[in-house]
């Protein structure tokens, strides 16, 4: 296995196989998928529950590596970094935003983001924009002093994307990012997120079940028990 995947994506999979367990216990969550995300798209991966999206948004990512094939950050293998250097280069070029926000809860929505920007900054210089900047861009200047528990699902995923924003990404993940949102609530996050990617310019790839999610992105990539069927323009 070479160190260097051959490839102009920013990030790819090649013959990718993820499995868990082994024997009858054995399940397998991803087998032959082969993706390329180039620099600038945005691409919605589809599939219903169990289908392998958020396996498949891991793998990009180098959450997870794969039991079989290749995956490539920026032409480099992921599967031969160490764990540390996995991290680094995360930290570096790829952030994320998961369903619930997941941010820490005894912090600060300000701390965060902050947290956030301290994380990034041991990868590498970052641009000067600091966390309460990022809270004033997505609209949550006056919540800085709360705590997660004390904002709305709407306000927890504005300041999950203030704190990736924080890592000034090159690839944002968003897993289900309006899964438990009701819908009008759902169409302002969509669009401070597209709104955001216009501004900084970072390629976008959303792991959802929701047509009308789906179809803001120029590239839907659809996965049904484990493998892509179909990947349109």
């Amino acid at each position: 296995m070479s160190a260097t995947v051959e490839t102009t994506a920013l990030s790819a999979c090649r013959g990718v196989g993820v499995r868990y367990g082994t024997g009858e216990a054995e399940v397998v969550a991803l087998e032959g998928v082969d993706v390329s995300i180039d620099a600038g798209e945005t691409v919605a991966l589809r599939g219903p529950s169990g289908s392998g999206k958020t396996t498949l948004l891991h793998l990009l990512g180098g959450l997870v590596l794969p039991s079989e094939g290749e995956v490539a950050w920026k032409g480099r293998s992921l599967a031969l970094l160490g764990a540390a250097a996995r991290g680094e280069a995360r930290a570096a070029g790829i952030a994320y935003v998961f369903q619930g926000s997941n941010l820490l809860p005894n912090l600060t929505a300000l701390e965060n983001v902050a947290f956030a920007a301290w994380l990034a900054s041991k990868a590498g210089p970052r641009p000067d924009l600091g966390p309460e900047e990022l809270l004033e861009l997505v609209g949550l200047a006056g919540k800085g002093d709360a705590l997660p528990t004390e904002l709305s699902g709407g306000e927890g995923q504005r300041v999950a994307l203030a704190r990736s924003l924080a890592q000034m990404p090159e690839m944002l993940l968003c897993d289900e990012p309006t899964g438990h949102l009701d819908s009008d609530t759902a169409g302002r996050v969509l669009d401070l997120l597209w709104a955001l990617r216009e501004r900084f310019a970072f390629t976008l790839v959303i792991a959802t079940h929701d047509p009308a999610v789906a179809g803001r992105c120029a590239r839907q990539i659809e996965l049904a028990d484990g493998r892509v069927s179909e990947g349109s323009r």
